[in-house]
C-alpha cells in the first residue's frame, strides 16, 4: 500500500501531541484525583516517564522500518501474520476510546452554554473530523498545528494565573498524597496511561512521512516528554488551589473558573478545553484506519473496504467505519469511567505484543535491525522491552481489576471470537498465497 509521502517533521510532531494532550488532562485528571488526591502531579510524572519506557521500542523499530501501519507491520514481521493480526484486532476494538475524547468535548462545550446537548455535540465534533480527515492527512495535520498552538496557550494561561496560588504544604503530608494507598495511586497510573501514552500511534503514518526514520522517533519522544511538563504543572494547580472535594471526578474546567478572570476563562475553555480534545479526536482519524488498509491487503479483512480516494488519498470508507464505531457508545450512553476502564484493559494486552515484537527484532530481523537511525544496541532494547512488559502487566492487572463482570464477558468474548476468526481465515489466506505479503 503506497501513499504519498507528505508529513513532515512538524506535522508528525503535531498529531503525536495531540494524541497525548487530550482527556488526560482535560478529563481524566478529575478521575485520577479521586484515586491519588493530592499525589496527582507525581501519577502524571511516572506515568509519563513509563510511558516513554514502553514507547521507545516501538521509536526503534520504526527507526529501522517505518511503514504504513507501522505497528501492525513490526507485528507480523517479527512474530508472524497470526500474532499481528491478532494484535490489529484488539487494537481494532479500542478505537472505542475515541467516544471519550468527543464526550470529554461536548463537556467543556457544555461549560460555556449550559442548554447544549452534550450527545448531540459529542456526535457532531465526531462528525467534523471525520469530514477534515476524509480530504486528506495533510490538511488534517495543518489544522493539527492550529489547535495545538491554541491549547498550549490555554494551558499556559491555566498555570500562570494559578502556580503562584498554590498551597503547596498540601504535597508535603502522605495522607493527603496517599489517601487510598498504594492502590489507588497505582489506579491513578493507570488512568492517566491514556494521557501520557499515545504518542507511538504515529507509527502508524509512517509511510506518509518524508523523512520517517528521523522524525517518527524524534516525535515519539519530545511530544511525550513536552507533554508530561505541562500535565505536571496543570496538576499542581488542579489540586493545590480549591478543596479536593471540588476538583475530584470533576473537568478541569472547575479550577479555571475559580481561578481564572472571566474573559481568560472562556480563552481556557476554548482552547485547552475544546482543542485539546479536538486535536486527540483528529489524531485518531489521522492514523487509526492505516494498519487496516494492509490488513485488507494481506488477505485478514476485505479488500473492498480499503479504498483509498484518488483524489484525498484517504480511506474514506474504513474513515466511515470509525466515526460509526465512535458514535456507539454515546448514543448507548456509557459513561465516561466505564468507557475508560473496558478500553483501557485492552489497550495494555495489545500494548504488549509489538514489546514482544522489539525483544525479538534483531534475531528475527538482523538487516532490518542494523537499519535503525536510533543509537540502542541489541542488549538495551531487549532489556527496555522487558521494562516494559513488566509495566504493562501491572498496568493491566490495576485495569481489569476495576472492570465488572459484563465488562470481562464482553471481553473474553471478542478475544474468543478473534482467535476463532483468525483460524479460519487463514486457511482462506494459504489457499490464496498471501505468503509473500507476509514476508513484505
Amino acid at each position: 500500500m503506497q501513499l504519498k509521502r507528505t508529513l513532515s517533521f512538524w506535522d508528525v510532531f503535531a498529531i503525536a501531541l495531540g494524541q497525548v494532550i487530550g482527556s488526560g488532562i482535560m478529563v481524566l485528571i478529575g478521575i485520577g484525583i479521586e484515586f491519588t488526591a493530592y499525589a496527582i502531579p507525581f501519577a502524571f510524572v511516572l506515568s509519563a516517564c513509563l510511558s516513554l519506557i514502553k514507547q521507545l521500542p516501538v521509536a526503534f523499530m520504526g527507526s529501522a522500518m517505518p511503514a504504513t501501519g507501522g505497528l501492525y507491520v513490526y507485528c507480523k514481521r517479527i512474530l508472524g501474520p497470526k500474532i499481528g493480526f491478532f494484535y490489529l484486532a484488539i487494537l481494532l476494538v479500542t478505537h472505542i476510546l475515541i467516544s471519550l475524547f468527543a464526550l470529554g468535548f461536548a463537556q467543556y462545550a457544555v461549560a460555556l452554554v449550559p442548554d447544549l446537548d452534550i450527545r448531540a455535540i459529542a456526535l457532531a465534533i465526531l462528525v467534523l473530523f471525520y469530514l477534515v480527515n476524509l480530504v486528506g492527512v495533510k490538511q488534517a495535520a495543518a489544522v493539527q498545528k492550529v489547535m495545538i498552538v491554541l491549547l498550549l496557550l490555554g494551558l499556559s494561561s491555566l498555570i500562570f494565573f494559578g502556580i503562584l496560588e498554590v498551597d503547596y504544604s498540601n504535597f508535603a503530608s502522605q495522607e493527603k498524597l496517599f489517601p487510598n494507598g498504594w492502590y489507588g495511586f497505582g489506579l491513578a497510573c493507570v488512568v492517566l496511561s491514556f494521557s501520557t501514552g499515545g504518542a507511538q500511534y504515529i507509527s502508524e503514518l509512517g509511510g506518509e512521512m518524508k523523512n520517517p526514520h528521523h522524525d517518527l522517533p524524534r516525535a515519539i519522544i519530545y511530544s511525550t516528554l513536552l507533554a508530561a511538563v505541562f500535565f505536571a504543572l496543570v496538576a499542581i494547580v488542579a489540586v493545590g488551589i480549591l478543596p479536593i472535594e471540588q476538583t475530584a471526578g470533576k473537568p478541569l474546567s472547575e479550577v479555571a473558573k475559580a481561578i481564572l478572570p472571566a474573559p481568560v476563562y472562556v480563552a481556557f475553555i476554548v482552547g485547552a478545553g475544546l482543542f485539546a480534545l479536538a486535536t486527540s479526536i483528529n489524531s485518531t482519524f489521522s492514523w487509526a484506519t492505516k494498519s487496516v488498509l494492509i490488513a485488507c491487503e494481506d488477505g485478514w479483512l476485505p479488500k473492498g473496504i480499503a479504498v483509498v480516494n484518488k483524489r484525498f488519498n484517504t480511506p474514506h470508507i474504513l474513515l466511515t467505519f470509525l466515526l460509526l464505531f465512535g458514535a456507539i457508545p454515546i448514543i448507548a450512553g456509557k459513561d465516561l469511567r466505564y468507557i475508560i476502564m473496558l478500553g483501557g484493559g485492552l489497550v495494555f494486552i495489545y500494548d504488549l505484543i509489538p514489546l514482544v515484537a522489539a525483544f525479538s527484532f534483531a534475531k528475527r530481523l538482523p538487516d532490518a535491525f542494523a537499519e535503525a537511525r536510533m543509537n540502542m544496541s541489541e542488549g538495551l532494547l531487549k532489556k527496555i522491552s522487558v521494562v516494559g512488559i513488566c509495566v504493562l502487566l501491572v498496568q493491566g492487572s490495576l485495569s481489569f481489576s476495576d472492570i465488572d463482570g459484563t465488562g470481562w464477558t464482553l471481553v473474553a468474548i471478542y478475544i474468543a471470537l478473534v482467535l476463532i476468526y483468525i483460524r479460519i481465515r487463514s486457511g482462506y489466506r494459504q489457499s490464496a498465497n498471501f505468503d509473500a505479503a507476509d514476508r513484505a
